[in-house]
């Protein structure tokens, strides 16, 4: 038996040779994270968050909703809705429910990991055919907030200059001027955002993705190297063969002055996360699996 990061794991030789070096665990093909929604609930997520704080209450809460579905559009899926009072951040004028994970050691540089998911924004015909109790169509806020996928910066202590925020995030991104209680309707599309370096001056890169589908599954995979300024970002929708957007020299995870944890780390949070709005609002996610290498999570379900 081992421990990591306060988790006890029975382990093989090979298994540990494979994580304690990431060059082994890439050409090994080591699956870390497996979230195939097999178990015909959302239990495989070590944490749910209905908006109501870290794993409590539930559907029945008057929080937000997080249900597991068995088809949606041909796929098992955790359908989060994000209602008024949901609060799973504690951000100022937010709504939000999480379904997320402790950090892993894969969350640290010098690791590159792969990351494989699914997402679909549904039309009300989408709620008609699969929705549960309290879901409601897609409808995202003005402007960039409108989180589906988050590799969050840790949460150690930080300058009180900082301007750090998820150093991965994925989004639905509007062009609409940001006012709160109005839906956005101008120019969406799926966005990601990557931070990383000098925590009090980061380096901030905006990348566009396609146009906003409603009931379209939109097939994701990320290729990303943790590292402060050499790291790499891979963001790759609908096609597994060739990216939307590739660097190799992009920083990923911040460092900040000394007497203060440098560089930072990750955990990972799959979220529907959002300006707060007056009316409620669906995202089905499918399964995920994060992994050493690109055939490692395009083999993991």
């Amino acid at each position: 038996m081992i421990f990591l990061l306060g988790l006890t794991v029975a382990a093989s030789s090979s298994w540990l040779t494979a994580c304690g070096d990431p060059d082994t665990a890439r050409a090994a093909g080591v699956v870390y994270l497996q979230r195939d929604l097999s178990g015909g609930n959302l239990s495989q997520w070590t944490h749910r968050d209905y908006g109501l704080g870290t794993d409590e209450g539930g559907n029945a809460s008057g929080g937000g909703y997080l249900w597991y579905h068995a088809n949606v559009k041909g796929r098992r899926a955790a359908g989060m809705t994000v209602t008024p009072t949901a609060r799973a951040s504690p951000a100022e004028k937010s709504d939000s429910v999480y379904l997320w994970e402790p950090t892993g050691f894969w969350n640290y540089q010098p690791h590159e990991i792969w990351l494989r998911t699914s997402v679909l924004f549904p039309s009300e015909a989408t709620i008609e055919e699969a929705g549960y109790a309290g879901e409601r169509p897609f409808q995202p806020t003005t402007g960039e907030w409108n989180w589906f996928l988050e590799f969050h910066n840790d949460s150690n202590p930080q300058p009180g200059c900082t301007k750090e925020f998820a150093n991965v995030s994925l989004d639905v991104k509007t062009d609409d001027a940001v006012r709160a209680d109005e839906p956005g309707v101008k120019n969406a599309r799926l966005a990601a955002r990557v931070m990383g370096g000098k925590d009090c001056a980061p380096e901030v890169v905006w990348i566009d993705g396609p146009a906003l589908r409603l009931d379209h599954w939109y097939e994701i995979l990320l290729r990303i190297k943790w590292g402060t300024h050499k790291g790499t970002f891979e963001w790759y929708v609908d096609d597994f063969n060739t990216p939307i957007y590739s660097n190799k020299k992009i920083a990923t995870l911040f460092t900040r002055p000394k007497g203060f944890v440098s560089p930072s780390y990750t955990s990972l949070t799959v979220p529907n996360y959002r300006l707060h709005a007056r009316w409620s609002s669906t995202i089905y996610a499918g399964p995920l699996a994060v992994g050493s290498t690109k055939s490692a999570v395009m083999n993991a379900f």
